[in-house]
């Protein structure tokens, strides 16, 4: 990684360019370069600049290609993916993507969050403001007094949820005077109290409930994002006033009231903002492909407005949120407020004005991508062969084992190559660690080779029922007792309707599935993106089967 990014200030160009980012110029656009060429230079500008950085991308695919070619430099990238909005009753969210969303938040407001990607579709989503989402956030130090129903209500508050021993993520229990706290999967907070006051505080294993390193005091974050505005019964007040669901306001009432944010968001948030929002003015904003940016702003837009017909015709509620997405004009507007620079492949006509003052500000460099694979090792020889001695090359081989064996290789069909093996000019590194593409800089006179996969052996892929690829997403309301789902490794079973199962204070719904010999799967509505409608053809009805027991 070093020498990747240690080569550039030989270089005037960019200098130059490096001393415009920390002087705050804005907009900047900088074309010619390839994919793994813009993640150079986003970490290369995070690196010489310290400044944190933000990369939005036009989609999902993308952004994770980003964050591949990113953990080449770092491991410490803070991924904020777009929200599923929920269009119909019980069909929820992974928790997963919920805890990938706040663990980012949580960063970017502590100040810890450098390197941040995401997607125009999810700046795009409207998110409770700042200030509500931290308003409940608890400090213990050792030695306070704590009153231990204000730390109840506030754990809640912060989407914690209280259970009998805190062993999985955002649980949290009271046990006489221990409050245990679940912050991660593994890891927890043990506060031991002596009357009012804070005795110790330890971390513990979720796993096996011991306490460990002793530490003097720590802060709760919010364990989601949706935290209250306001009191529940000034929600439902505000809810009353346009709606007069009384099953919904009863959930509300109750507590259950997730599944309902989307729908009633305006009654939970008068105050809404974006990602873009919870940045500081430190941060440098990068916009992979802008026209590609514009045009998915517009295609979400587009498939929204088809949905929510779709939920009119079907005489169902629209949700709020689906109505609060921002446009692509007020995503300019937010953007103008921040140090703005734009990675472009081609040198790009005006997309509009802010494109327009990047390119005024704008750097031209000239990358190409480079690809070996297993069948073109003999242009990989001639392309060292040629470059050795003119250029700084580095050779990714993935693990440590693929550089001996690269280095060997290349030395038998390369014998310049140890002239220049780690060399003060012009050298030759070969290094661990891979890119998604290597690339060429003609600008630097470096040369990058990545050719993990050559030497990795292909893996085979798991064979997935193709049912499960044809069937549709499964939508709860219209579900009917008889149809057939399938389940991603248990195959097809019959659906016989959705249960509610209540364990100790926690209530969940469940779908009931039938199999042969009456055998019954029940799945919870937090595992949604395993199963799907069947889709048949004509009256033949499907096998009931299990995949694996």
């Amino acid at each position: 990684m070093k020498d990747i990014v240690k080569i550039l200030p030989n270089y005037k160009k960019f200098n130059s360019y490096i001393e415009d980012v920390k002087n705050g110029v804005t907009p900047i656009m900088l074309s010619g370069l390839t994919d793994s060429g813009k993640v150079h230079f986003a970490y290369s500008s995070f690196f010489y600049s310290e400044k944190p950085i933000c990369i939005i991308t036009y989609n999902e695919l993308q952004a994770k290609k980003i964050i591949k070619d990113l953990q080449f430099f770092t491991q410490e990238i803070n991924y904020f993916p777009k929200r599923e909005i929920v269009a119909y009753d019980y069909l929820a969210e992974s928790k997963d993507n919920l805890y990938t969303r706040i663990s980012t938040l949580n960063n970017i407001y502590k100040n810890e969050a450098k390197i941040v990607v995401t997607t125009i579709e999810a700046v795009m989503q409207k998110i409770a403001s700042k200030e509500t989402l931290y308003k409940n956030i608890l400090h213990f130090k050792v030695g306070e007094i704590v009153n231990l129903d204000e730390i109840k209500s506030k754990l809640i508050a912060l989407g914690y949820e209280r259970t009998e021993m805190a062993d999985t993520k955002s649980g949290f229990s009271i046990r006489g005077g221990i409050v245990d706290i679940a912050i991660s999967e593994k890891r927890g907070v043990r506060i031991e109290l002596w009357g009012d006051e804070i005795d110790s505080i330890r971390y513990f294993d979720t796993m096996s409930q011991r306490s460990n390193d002793k530490i003097d005091e720590i802060t709760i974050y919010p364990a989601y994002e949706f935290a209250l505005e306001k009191d529940i019964e000034e929600i439902i007040e505000k809810i009353e006033e346009k709606d007069k669901s009384e099953d919904d306001i009863e959930q509300i009432r109750e507590g259950n009231y997730l599944s309902k944010i989307d729908k009633y968001f305006d009654s939970f948030y008068e105050k809404q903002e974006s990602i873009l929002d919870y940045l500081n003015s430190d941060y440098i904003v990068f916009l992979d492909e802008i026209s590609k940016i514009k045009a998915r702003c517009e295609n979400v837009l587009k498939d929204t407005e088809n949905l929510i017909k779709s939920i009119i015709e079907k005489k169902k509620r629209v949700p709020e949120a689906l109505k609060n997405l921002s446009n692509y004009l007020e995503f300019l507007d937010k953007i103008r407020t921040k140090q703005t620079i734009y990675l472009e492949k081609q040198d790009i006509g005006f997309v509009d004005k802010q494109s327009m003052h990047a390119k005024r500000n704008g750097y031209s460099f000239s990358y190409r991508e480079v690809n070996f694979f297993r069948s073109s090792m003999d242009l990989l020889f001639k392309e060292v062969q040629e470059a050795a001695g003119n250029k700084s090359i580095i050779i990714l081989c993935g693990n440590k084992e693929n550089v001996g064996k690269v280095q060997t290789l290349l030395e038998e069909k390369v014998p310049i190559i140890k002239k220049y093996l780690n060399s003060i000019e012009n050298k030759i590194i070969i290094s661990e660690g891979e890119l998604s593409t290597g690339f060429e800089c003609y600008d630097f006179n470096l040369l990058v080779i990545s050719i993990s996969e050559i030497f990795n052996t292909p893996q085979k892929r798991k064979r997935v029922a193709s049912e499960f690829k044809q069937g549709e997403t499964v939508i709860f309301s219209e579900l009917k007792p008889g149809d057939y789902i399938v389940h991603k490794t248990n195959g097809i079973g019959e659906f016989v309707g959705v249960s509610t199962i209540k364990t100790g204070d926690v209530i969940k719904d469940y779908i009931k599935l039938k199999y042969k010999d009456d055998d019954v799967l029940y799945i919870p509505t937090n595992s949604l993106d395993n199963i799907r409608k069947y889709i048949g053809t004509g009256d033949t009805k499907p096998k009931i089967n299990r995949l694996r027991k």
